[in-house]
């Protein structure tokens, strides 16, 4: 009896225990979504509120506004309402207003959204538009740039203000200097000779006779490069913002700055005009040059084939030659076909005499100089580099200054004893290769250059001039010049060939028996003269390189460049 009684006690206690586990309500489906849907911001919230909620059934605790500035508060996440102004800015709508108020319709546009839109009380005037398909920061810029009403934005509020005077500072970041340089070439052929007599006659006679020697020169060329762009700069501005009264322009040169007082579209055309002008000054070009010579083979004596260039089996390479006005010559009346040998047919264009550029659409030097190797014994002059920015004038010189007498006075002084003053000039005359470039680079990397290489080389000559039965000696200077001033155009890493600069020399042997060769009359009889003429054209290499602001691979290639030539000097 007594188990069975602990038995039933058992049976009792499991059907309570179960019924208490069926009383349990099951959630719904539609339940459990919407909690799943819950984020942790309404959790969160939900349970301040109960927090709060308690508190303030706590006898004796402050009211719920005091909790709050007394708790630091949680601030839900408004990432949602952010993207939700951006989907009502990027919404679209079709527009159609006339004669509308100014005011009426800056506020129509921002019923029943959450954009706010503030009218400051001097902006009048109507305003008539139709426009399909467009959103609000579309409007807002068309409207400024049509009717001239300013706004402002911040975050999601526009502030439409009027047309005001203002004043803005731009910064501009380029030196302070007033750069100027000045290339010549001229042809100097002879002198030409002015006799002035005067006479006149009365008991007496008076004569008066001058002259005087002019060099004439047959063919002279000057390119001038000035620089002032300070001073050119607020000319440009004054000229954007026009002469009304209020406006002004002020630059500081040594700090690099310019304030402009206009209205506010004038001040945006200033800051695109500012914004262009510094990305145009700031193009930088690297110009690589060879300057070469090749003493030319008996077969190449017509000069250098460069059409072979084009055979060497290499594609992406062109060619072509500057084509002077109408194909004939600005010095002749008539057209001067070039007469290279092995035409490059169509792409041939008439030039002047036989200086010629050559455009090669590639980056390496190597396949021009084997192919003058092919012609004749190359050897390069000289390789310099060097870097400069738009529209300067990059000049490099490589030889030595030589001092000559120019000219001889002499000053007489009589007195107690006669004393005679000799004066003598001397002029410094440059032996070497002296190379300027002036480059112009547009948007598309492609350059425009201003090239004048000059290859001199100057001896000592002895003059004797006989007057009166008396003979003078002078040292005068020879000089030999070979030098071309051209404009030219080439892409980025396009290398341009000026060539068609020839010399003829002769190199004379002479051998013979020693002393027996020296004695007068009989001596050509021991020894033999050898003369060997030789012809030898000079070829100009240039290959322009532009920087580009985001690309550093050309000024690392260049570092390591240098850094394997200083290497190999060790």
């Amino acid at each position: 009896m007594k188990h069975y009684f602990v038995f039933k006690i058992l049976i009792v206690a499991l059907t309570i225990f179960l019924a208490a586990c069926n009383s349990t309500p099951k959630k719904s489906d539609e339940q459990n979504t919407k909690a799943k849907k819950r984020g942790p911001e309404a959790y969160i919230a939900e349970a301040l509120t109960v927090d709060k909620k308690v508190d303030s059934e706590i006898p004796g605790a402050p009211p719920a506004a005091v909790q709050d500035a007394m708790l630091p508060g949680y601030v839900v996440s408004d990432s949602n309402k952010t993207a939700g102004i951006k989907k009502l800015e990027q919404e679209r709508f079709d527009i159609n207003v006339a004669k509308l108020p100014a005011k009426t319709f800056f506020m129509s546009l921002i019923q029943d959204s959450s954009i706010n839109m503030i009218v400051h009380p001097d902006v009048v005037g109507v305003i008539t538009l139709d426009l399909k398909r467009i959103s609000i920061p579309e409007l807002m810029e068309i409207v400024r740039e049509v009717y001239g009403y300013e706004y402002e934005r911040q975050g999601n509020s526009y502030m439409v203000l009027p047309a005001r005077l203002q004043s803005k500072i731009f910064y501009v970041n380029y030196l302070n200097i007033d750069r100027r340089g000045e290339s010549n070439m001229r042809v100097t052929s002879g002198q030409l000779a002015d006799t002035n007599n005067n006479g006149s006659s009365n008991n007496s006679s008076n004569r008066n006779d001058s002259s005087s020697a002019q060099a004439f020169e047959s063919t002279k060329l000057r390119t001038e490069n000035k620089m002032d762009f300070w001073g050119n700069l607020e000319a440009s501005l004054r000229s954007i913002i026009g002469e009304s009264a209020g406006r002004s322009v002020v630059t500081n040169a040594q700090a690099g700055l310019v304030v402009v007082r206009a209205l506010p579209a004038e001040l945006r055309d200033v800051g695109r005009f500012l914004a262009t002008a510094n990305t145009s000054l700031h193009r930088q070009v690297i110009l690589e040059a060879k300057i070469i010579e090749v003493e030319l083979s008996e077969t190449h004596q017509a000069g250098i084939n460069w059409v072979a260039l084009n055979q060497s089996g290499s594609t992406n390479r062109t060619a072509s030659q500057i084509e002077l006005v109408n194909g004939n010559s600005e010095f002749y009346d008539n057209s001067l076909a070039s007469t290279l040998p092995g035409a490059l047919g169509s792409d041939i264009i008439k030039g002047f005499g036989n200086v010629f550029t050559y455009a090669v659409t590639g980056n390496d030097f190597e396949v021009i100089l084997r192919l003058l190797d092919t012609q004749g014994t190359a050897n390069v002059l000289s390789s310099p580099r060097i870097s400069t920015v738009n529209n300067q004038k990059a000049v490099i010189k490589v030889g030595s200054d030589e001092y000559f007498v120019t000219e001889v006075k002499s000053t007489t002084t009589t007195g107690t004893s006669t004393t005679t003053t000799p004066e003598i000039t001397l002029t410094p005359f440059f032996s070497g290769i002296a190379l300027d470039v002036t480059p112009q680079i547009d948007e598309n990397g492609d350059v425009i250059l201003h090239v004048h290489p000059s290859v001199s080389e100057v001896k000592d000559q002895i003059k004797q001039i006989t007057l009166a039965n008396q003979t003078q000696v002078l040292p005068l200077a020879f000089s030999t010049v070979r030098e071309s001033d051209s404009i030219i155009k080439a892409k980025n890493q396009q290398i341009v060939v000026i060539g068609g600069l020839m010399k003829d020399y002769t190199i004379k042997n002479e051998g013979g028996l020693p002393f027996l060769k020296d004695l007068p009359l009989i001596g050509h009889l021991f020894k033999h003269t050898q003369s060997i003429k030789k012809r030898n054209e000079l070829v100009i290499l240039l290959k322009p390189t532009v920087i580009d602001d985001g690309a550093n691979e050309v000024w690392d290639n260049d570092r390591e460049q240098v850094k394997q030539r200083i290497s190999n000097f060790r």
